[in-house]
Formats: structure tokens, C-alpha cells, sequence
């Protein structure tokens, strides 16, 4: 494990986001290329996070064959991720969409990647759910109060049409 921006990350991830912020011009090769790359347009470091959607593919997406692996991540490049990976990794399939995105602005910066959920800490999670519990008690309490008008307005309601009668 290594730290970076005050998180501890695998050492795989460090040495990638490390590398997102220097470009290089011609290496690598067509599938982990960013299509402004391809087109000879000018990039930057978003076109390196395009890379490393591929590569987070590669990592959870197990291929038995070659021509699968060549063809999935063909199918990648028109936005398309297997089924399977979906249902078992939905959160890391949203960000690979994002980072694999077509339009370079879509795809997160590194920095906005490391905030993400998918590198929350335990804390993270915790303070995260603990606020979402006290927005629902204040919410339980708005509606108590509600309740308690409407029950009031109700009571006030019964007692002069017990008056008239």
C-alpha cells in the first residue's frame, strides 16, 4: 500500500494517477487510447484517464480469450460494458463510463476520482451515513410536526361541528 493525497491506496492505482498528469505523445497502443488521441487532436491528462477506464476494465473483467478481451473492450469504446460486470460492479461501472467517456470533460480528474466512492474509507462511510440518519430524524420531525397540525386542525374541526349540532 502507498499514500497518496492522504489516502492509502494499492500501490497499481498511486503509479497510475501518478502518471495521469505527464503526457506522452505516440506510446501505447489503440486500446487504451482516448479517441482525441487517435484523431491527432489535442489532449491532456483526461485523455490518460480514458486509459485508465480500460485498465480498471481489465482488472475486474475476467477473459478467457484473446479475441474477448479484444472484443470487449471494443464494445468499450462504444460505451458498452458487459452485463455481468454491471450487476456485479455497478459502482465501478458508472466511473468507468465516465473515464471512458468520449467527451474528454465527462471523464473525472484524477483528484475528482480519489474523492470518489470509489475509494472511500471506512470514516467516509460512516460520517456519510450518519449524516444521512440525522437528515432523516429531522425529517421524521418535520413530519411529526405536520401530523400534529394536521391531527390539531382535525380536533378543531370535530369540536364546532359538535358545537353546531
Amino acid at each position: 500500500m502507498s499514500t497518496f493525497s492522504g489516502n492509502t491506496l494499492p500501490l497499481w492505482i498511486v503509479i497510475l494517477l501518478q502518471r495521469s498528469s505527464f503526457h506522452t505523445t505516440g506510446v501505447g497502443t489503440f486500446v487504451y487510447a482516448a479517441s482525441e488521441q487517435l484523431n491527432g487532436s489535442h489532449y491532456d491528462s483526461k485523455s490518460d484517464m480514458y486509459s485508465i477506464g480500460v485498465l480498471a476494465l481489465e482488472l475486474f473483467q475476467p477473459f478467457w480469450t484473446e479475441m474477448e478481451r479484444v472484443r470487449t473492450l471494443g464494445d468499450l469504446r462504444e460505451g458498452k460494458i458487459p452485463d455481468s460486470f454491471c450487476q456485479r460492479w455497478p459502482v465501478l461501472t458508472k466511473y468507468i463510463m465516465q473515464l471512458t467517456s468520449k467527451e474528454p470533460s465527462v471523464r473525472p480528474t484524477a483528484s475528482q476520482l480519489l474523492q470518489s466512492e470509489l475509494f472511500c474509507t471506512k470514516d467516509m462511510v460512516i460520517h456519510g451515513l450518519e449524516r444521512r440518519v440525522e437528515e432523516q430524524e429531522e425529517e421524521i420531525m418535520q413530519l411529526r410536526r405536520q401530523l400534529s397540525r394536521l391531527q390539531s386542525s382535525q380536533d378543531t374541526a370535530n369540536l364546532s361541528e359538535s358545537y353546531e349540532a
